[in-house]
């Protein structure tokens, strides 16, 4: 029996070159039914009414037609040149956006490390932050407040654990950040580059992280990174992207 952790299957993305989000999902609808009607549609802005009246037929493959299998307790490298799709892939595995087509499937609880910052809010303290985003992965305030001593320590910003994050540093962004996703229940963790911020020590600190959680606890680890150093120090494959496919 297959224990993968993540699977895809013919999995592809496309996106309508001319095609402009209003960034809400009944103003979206409105604009679609606007179209079907051939009216024009309402949200669209002056410079862009000429363009959004136009045939969609312009489609940019972020994914092309990809399948693979993860297993659990892997760590796979996920590389490629920018604009090959590295991205794309991680916010359908996190469940962000949805494919064109193709099928996705996950087992198990996910951590996402997509950019600095996500995640937080500015306006609260680094203390509280880790409660909130403890609860939104369902777990209780005991529980997090069992590792919450560690989650601290590791990520070396306790003197300022209880200022708003929004006076924090980048670096100081990904130290929390990181010792969050690793400290936290989950059995995926994905991060995308944010290892490029921290300090050098940091890096090191991260990377003996990710190999103890992978062999001690089984953890599935997706590591999107332009250091090959560091890809083959930590991980056990590696699926490299280019122009949406799998190369």
């Amino acid at each position: 029996m297959s224990t993968y952790a993540i699977k895809a299957e013919r999995l592809s993305k496309g996106y309508f070159t001319d095609q402009i989000s209003t960034r809400s999902i009944s103003r979206d609808f409105e604009s679609w039914i606007s179209r079907l009607k051939g009216k024009p549609d309402p949200y669209l802005t002056i410079e862009h009414t000429r363009i959004n009246t136009k045939k969609r037929t312009e489609v940019c493959w972020a994914l092309k037609d990809i399948s693979f299998e993860i297993k659990a307790g892997e760590i796979i490298g996920l590389c490629g040149p920018n604009g090959a799709g590295k991205s794309t892939l991680l916010k359908i595995i996190s469940r962000i956006t949805i494919p064109t087509s193709g099928k996705i499937y996950g087992r198990g609880k996910l951590i996402s490390l997509l950019e600095i910052g996500s995640g937080f809010h500015p306006e609260l303290t680094g203390l509280e932050n880790i409660y909130l985003n403890g609860a939104m992965l369902g777990m209780h305030k005991k529980e997090i407040s069992l590792k919450l001593d560690e989650m601290i320590c590791f990520s070396g910003v306790d003197k300022f654990i209880d200022v708003p994050v929004k006076r924090y540093s980048s670096g100081m962004y990904t130290r929390l950040a990181f010792s969050m996703a690793t400290h936290l229940d989950s059995e995926i963790l994905i991060i995308d580059e944010v290892l490029a911020v921290g300090d050098c020590t940091f890096q090191l600190k991260c990377i003996q992280k990710m190999k103890e959680l992978s062999a001690a606890q089984g953890k599935t680890i997706i590591l999107v990174s332009h250091n090959m150093d560091h890809v083959r120090g930590i991980c056990n494959r590696e699926i490299n992207l280019l122009n949406g496919e799998i190369i």
